[in-house]
């Protein structure tokens, strides 16, 4: 056997239609998962179902809008009875408002911290009652970010966000560890994604990214997209609450 593969498994992934969410849909079903995309535009979450199909025939395409916390749960225990109930979870949805923290409105912060951080905690528990009543098991993958140990000016929103998701990993893996839920986080550096194309199209900042990374260069969707493979599969089963820094090197150096 393979450990690294996840051949039969079911796997759910949030803000699949793009960036990181669409990459990690894409090793999960070249490792041999089924997928479950779920994202907000049905539009572009069919066309990212089209283009994964080469990998596996089995993606069912889940349009929904996870800033509705109160309707996740109902809404995904319909989808588990029609579909079946994952064996991964990843949380991969997630946006940005970037401004002074002074100038920012507060319904700015609170937008980023319900799909950043409260979206994950109720979708992950969600998973985990399901996972709990069928005995168990189950891998649960967050996405966090370099601002989960770091800050730069203007990002306080999502700092506050993703300081979140790396502690809500944390106890989400002690408190289900009993139940072999394993809960991690992948912390990507600076990634070529729509989330940050003003950033690329800056050339002083694209030229301060490459220069302060250690490798030179901004990461790419599927340079996150295959630690999460590992994460959701046997390889990693002595692994649970940690936060996996995948960042070209940038927090080892200064």
């Amino acid at each position: 056997m393979n450990p690294f593969r996840i051949d039969g498994k079911l796997a759910m992934v949030t803000g699949a239609s793009r960036g990181i969410g669409l990459g990690a849909a894409e090793a999960l079903a070249r490792s041999g998962a089924r997928l479950m995309l779920v994202g907000r535009n049905e539009e572009e979450l069919e066309r990212s179902a089209e283009a994964l199909r080469v990998h596996t025939e089995a993606v069912h395409v889940l349009p929904f809008d996870l800033m509705q916390s109160d309707a996740i749960r109902p809404w995904m225990e319909k989808r588990f009875d029609e579909l079946g109930t994952p064996d991964i979870l990843v949380n991969s949805a997630g946006m940005q408002r970037r401004g002074p923290a002074v100038d920012l409105s507060l319904q700015d912060f609170n937008d980023v911290m319900t799909l950043n951080a409260t979206a994950i905690f109720e979708v992950s528990r969600t998973f985990a009652r399901r996972r709990k009543a069928l005995g168990g098991g189950g891998k649960v993958i967050n996405i966090a970010s370099l601002m989960t140990a770091a800050a730069r000016p203007g990002t306080s929103p999502y700092t506050a966000s993703k300081g979140a998701v790396g502690q809500l990993t944390k106890v989400l893996a002690i408190e289900w560890a009993k139940d072999h839920i394993f809960v991690n986080a992948i912390a990507p550096g600076y990634i070529d994604t729509d989330l940050n194309k003003s950033l690329i199209a800056d050339p002083a900042f694209d030229s301060w990214v490459k220069g302060r990374c250690p490798l030179g260069r901004w990461g790419t969707p599927m340079d996150i997209a295959w630690p999460i493979v590992f994460l959701a599969s046997s390889a990693s089963d002595f692994i649970t609450g940690q936060v996996i820094y995948v960042d070209g090197g940038w927090l080892a150096t200064f």
